[in-house]
């Protein structure tokens, strides 16, 4: 007998896939920001109802701190280069602002960065939180990355690496075209390189 079968046999609800919910979930509040996606639309969006939803992720902060971990796995995932071993600073970092304007353009439906901005204006503080946790890592990734090369210049330049990343998913949600970021990440790069001793 199929699951199907059993399931309508004995009134249990279909088994869902877990981790296809945190996509989905995520996918959502890539496009409206934790504030704006219910506890109600998540379970919709999941096919599960908002009792199973709670079930199975525990809260929707929950869900959205593995939503989160999801991102950087997928669509994030050029984040990951901040440790690449031996990776060249300058190099590093421009690759990076320049994979996030391509990632935040890509889909108009999904702009910007959500670990940058799912949690804009959010009321909850505990989900600023775990934007805050996450940001505050990639800071320290790019701050270590430039302190193998140029330590001195170590906390400023993670700082405005931050900036202009901040930056970058914004004017992307504001509907900036990728030329237009690029031409901005161009002049960023500037910065970066006189900070860095690039020439």
């Amino acid at each position: 007998m199929t699951d199907t079968k059993e399931a309508k046999r004995t009134g249990r609800p279909r088994a869902f896939d877990a981790e296809q919910g945190v996509a989905t979930a995520a996918r959502l509040f890539w496009e409206k920001g934790y504030d704006a996606v219910g506890v109600a639309e998540l379970a919709q969006s999941i096919g599960i109802n908002p009792p199973s939803l709670y079930a199975a992720f525990g809260s929707k902060r929950e869900l959205f701190q593995r939503a989160l971990g999801h991102y950087s796995a997928t669509q994030g995932q050029f984040f990951s280069w901040l440790e690449t071993p031996d990776a060249p600073a300058y190099e590093t970092l421009v690759r990076v602002l320049a994979e996030a304007a391509r990632s935040g353009t890509a889909d108009a439906a999904a702009r910007g960065c959500l670990v940058l901005d799912g949690t804009r204006n959010c009321t909850d503080p505990a989900a600023r939180a775990l934007t805050a946790a996450v940001r505050a890592e990639l800071r320290e990734k790019a701050r270590a990355l430039v302190a193998r090369e140029h330590p001195a210049m170590a906390e400023a330049a993670a700082d405005y690496f931050m900036f202009v990343l901040t930056a970058i998913s914004g004017s992307a949600i504001e509907g900036t075209p990728l030329p237009r970021l690029m031409q901005d990440i161009d002049l960023a790069s500037r910065g970066l390189r006189n900070m860095l001793g690039q020439g």
